[in-house]
């Protein structure tokens, strides 16, 4: 028996509808991808270089990809909802996302130069990002929807993580050393503690063996972290009581903690009998993700034994099924041989008409994309994770090439300002007079060092705060790059002084033989000086915001002198200060 021509044609009609319906739906998901991957590209790529790199903060790259399965798993409706032409709440709520997201990349870091990327604001502007993304796109009862994974993206900011965990990772790294200790006692003959703090071992290979020490990357905070992550997202989708839930993810720290004490045992194992290539080469950069992998799975076959299922992922089809059933049963049921029913209606897309909001994206997200690839420059001063690079300019200080730094005079009464545990140091900076440079001056170049804990203190008691409050007058004022960070360069005179000087001067986070810290430096040289500058460092000078006004008026040809002057004196000292940047040692890895 052939089906009635009506019910072909809403069958056929019905098939069209579905398939430009997925053909929007897929579309529109692409461009969401490539708008979020095309701002934040560099940033991502952090993430994900992350990784491979063995630090506490490693996992903080599995994020954006557990986002994406929390988005798979909740983006799909429920139940069915009328499409949304009115698009006035959308735009109101979603292109201000969008342009906080670029302001952040665009306007913070010239106002906070390194610390933009120390703090890793860059990743606070993703979730704004995705999220003002998703509103345009899809609509707000989306966002809704996926309120969780876009608060789940804002934990890959490292900075929480800094200010918490790793202040407290020698006692993790204590920790793992008494695990490592107490494994030792049952396997005599393997390694043996060496004098010293308790972390550097003895292997006992051949003849001499070789020693290994347990630093704070062994000490498992990362994968403490990263299966934190993973577990608390699986927290999301899994069903029942919350404490048996919070018991699960304990347990599961528990065994990470355990894995990796026997990932350190194995190691020594690895070594006493094939040696440091072997266990230190190629078992080490491996063993550690393949038990966290362990770990992750051990846990997932387990919840049953806490009493916990994955909540019912087949929502939609349920849903779908009940509505079939529903039109099934208002025609009559279904007798044998009846024509088939036609399928239930399909859902059309949430925003029908999404052209304008692609436009809107894409725009946005390639201007940031832009700002965000500008972040490169953060590589000389700063890690992936934020972390510094650079060592502390009072206890290693940099110069350029044919120069040389010497120590002039320390200020204590400065730490009325900075804070007890700042040092104020003053440094002749001075050409050997040899060398072959590009920078030549026979004039010394004063540099103040101020160092502290607190990089508040230098917004409080800011140079040009400085300058004014001693009566210095300030004739020229400006922001530069200095190839990573942002100085300031001012031109000032001082009536009794009679004289006027020329100051760049930046703030970097450095790592010290105290721990992380904040350092200002202050470059100082008289306008009057004689200097030669054969070739400006790359790069240097390019000013992020310019506002360089001569105040003074002397008339004619003595203002036009004046200007060549200061402006020749401040393409020295600022190419002077970039080649100090990078030149700058790098801080040794622990």
């Amino acid at each position: 028996m052939t089906a009635p021509v009506g019910t072909v044609k809403a069958l056929l009609h019905t098939g069209d509808a579905a398939d430009r319906a997925m053909t929007h739906h897929v579309r529109t998901i692409a461009v969401c991808l490539v708008a979020v991957v095309l701002a934040f590209h560099y940033s991502l790529s952090t993430l994900v270089k992350t990784l491979q790199v063995d630090t506490p903060l490693a996992y903080l790259g599995l994020v954006p990809a557990i986002s994406l399965v929390l988005i798979a798993r909740r983006a799909r409706r429920d139940t069915w909802e009328p499409p949304i032409h009115d698009r006035q709440v959308d735009y109101i709520v979603g292109v201000p996302l969008l342009l906080v997201a670029l302001a952040i990349n665009l306007l913070l870091p010239v106002r906070l130069s390194a610390m933009f990327w120390l703090w890793r604001i860059d990743l606070l502007a993703l979730p704004l990002f995705a999220s003002g993304a998703i509103v345009l796109l899809f609509g707000v009862r989306t966002l809704w929807r996926l309120r969780l994974p876009m608060l789940f993206l804002f934990l890959a900011w490292p900075l929480p993580y800094t200010a918490v965990i790793l202040r407290q990772i020698e006692l993790f790294t204590s920790t793992t050393l008494l695990g490592v200790r107490a494994g030792l006692h049952a396997m005599p003959g393997v390694a043996r503690p060496l004098p010293g703090d308790g972390s550097l071992f003895q292997i006992q290979h051949g003849q001499e063996g070789f020693p290994v020490g347990v630093a704070s990357a062994c000490s498992g905070v990362n994968g403490l972290v990263g299966y934190a992550l993973v577990g608390g997202a699986f927290l999301f989708e899994l069903s029942g009581r919350w404490w048996r839930r919070a018991l699960w993810l304990l347990t599961g720290l528990a065994l990470v903690w355990v894995l990796n004490v026997a990932r350190i045992l194995g190691i020594f194992v690895a070594g006493r009998y094939w040696g440091q290539a072997f266990a230190i080469d190629a078992l080490h950069p491996v063993l550690g993700l393949i038990l966290f992998n362990v770990a992750v799975i051990a846990m997932l076959c387990l919840m049953g034994r806490f009493g916990l299922s994955f909540g019912a992922a087949g929502t939609s089809l349920a849903t779908d099924a009940a509505t079939a059933t529903a039109a099934g049963a208002a025609g009559g049921g279904d007798p044998a041989g009846a024509a088939p029913l036609p399928p239930s209606p399909v859902r059309p897309p949430v925003v029908p008409r999404t052209r304008m909001a692609i436009a809107v994206v894409l725009v946005i997200g390639l201007c940031c994309g832009f700002a965000n690839a500008d972040l490169r420059s953060y590589d000389l001063v700063a890690n992936l994770d934020g972390s510094p690079r650079l060592t502390a300019y009072q206890d290693r200080p940099g110069h350029p090439f044919g120069w040389r730094s010497r120590k002039i005079a320390d200020f204590g009464w400065g730490r009325q300002f900075f804070g007890k545990d700042s040092d104020w140091a003053r440094y002749d900076l001075a050409w050997d007079g040899i060398s072959k440079t590009d920078f030549k001056t026979r004039t010394h170049v004063t540099v103040d060092v101020v160092s502290t804990t607190d990089a508040s203190r230098f917004q409080t008691y800011g140079i040009e705060a400085c300058y004014q409050f001693h009566g210095y007058r300030l004739r020229s004022q400006r922001t530069v790059d200095l190839g990573g960070l942002t100085a300031r360069v001012l031109s000032w005179s001082s009536s009794t002084l009679d004289s006027t000087w020329t100051t760049v001067y930046w703030m970097w986070p450095v790592k010290s033989h105290l721990g992380t810290r904040y350092e200002r430096v202050v470059m100082m040289l008289n306008d009057g000086a004689d200097v030669r500058l054969a070739a400006q460092v790359p790069g240097a000078g390019a000013a992020r915001s310019a506002s360089l006004s001569i105040t003074d008026r002397l008339g004619g040809s003595q203002q036009k002198a004046a200007d060549k002057r200061v402006a020749k004196i401040q393409t020295f000292l600022i190419s002077l200060a970039a080649s100090t940047v990078a030149r700058q040692p790098a801080a040794p890895t622990s």
